[in-house]
């Protein structure tokens, strides 16, 4: 999976635990988690020990790593009361997860079961970068997340007070919910009949469904959102 899509599961995962326990603090630190791991490996794994191991899912994409973090936020939730650790683990998780760090277990579950394994070229790190310009579906994110941000800057008090403005939102969120649903479809379908979307980017078997799992998550968040906005306005 790219950068930017971890970004946006580890923000519904916020958005959802945020739902179920009534607390938005755990939006911010669910996105930052899911994006730490590649913030940590790639850097470490293609250009400081890029002679040694040459490799970007290392010490951040491990098991280890995810269980320390949670230790570190049971006890900042326990005396401090404050759910960000915990939403910090709980993107990185959601990382592992969708790179399907258990294909590669030595990695996973480092250093129980030998050294890092994994060598790729010493440029490669360009490559991932040139994929993720490149990729239309991680553009296409990009832009609404950051869409999503402005919008929500520049008439967050509006939006809490205008009631000509959150109905307005309503419609844009049912509708985005659709979209989001259906395109969870598609992408499940291509899935289940092993095809593949070129805009994506994916060519797993494997990305395709828990993408589509997170898209599908999106539209129950997008329409969660809907739905407490039009009760709020009846």
């Amino acid at each position: 999976m790219y950068f930017f899509f971890h970004l946006f599961a580890g923000i519904i995962i916020g958005f959802i635990m945020g739902d179920l326990l009534h607390d938005r603090r755990w939006v911010i630190p669910c996105g930052l988690g899911a994006v730490l791991p590649d913030l940590i490996d790639k850097p470490l794994g293609h250009i400081i020990f890029s002679d040694s191991i040459g490799y970007g899912r290392i010490y951040g994409h491990s098991l280890g790593f995810f269980l320390v973090i949670v230790l570190l936020g049971l006890l900042t939730w326990r005396f401090w009361k404050t759910p960000v650790i915990c939403g910090i683990a709980a993107g990185i998780i959601s990382h592992e997860v969708l790179d399907t760090m258990w294909s590669e277990p030595a990695n996973w579950f480092f250093p129980l079961m030998g050294p890092f394994q994994g060598n790729l070229p010493p440029d490669y790190l360009l490559v991932l970068v040139s994929g993720e310009l490149s990729n239309p579906l991680e553009i296409i994110i990009a832009l609404f997340l950051g869409s999503c941000a402005l919008v929500y800057v520049k008439y967050r008090y509006a939006l809490r007070e205008s009631g000509g403005y959150q109905k307005n939102l309503c419609y844009c969120l049912l509708g985005g919910a659709l979209i989001l649903g259906t395109l969870a479809g598609i992408i499940l379908g291509m899935a289940m009949v092993g095809d593949t979307l070129p805009f994506t980017g994916w060519s797993r078997v494997e990305d395709f469904t828990l993408g589509g799992i997170v898209v599908a998550l999106a539209a129950y968040t997008v329409w969660r959102m809907h739905w407490k906005i039009r009760n709020r306005i009846l």
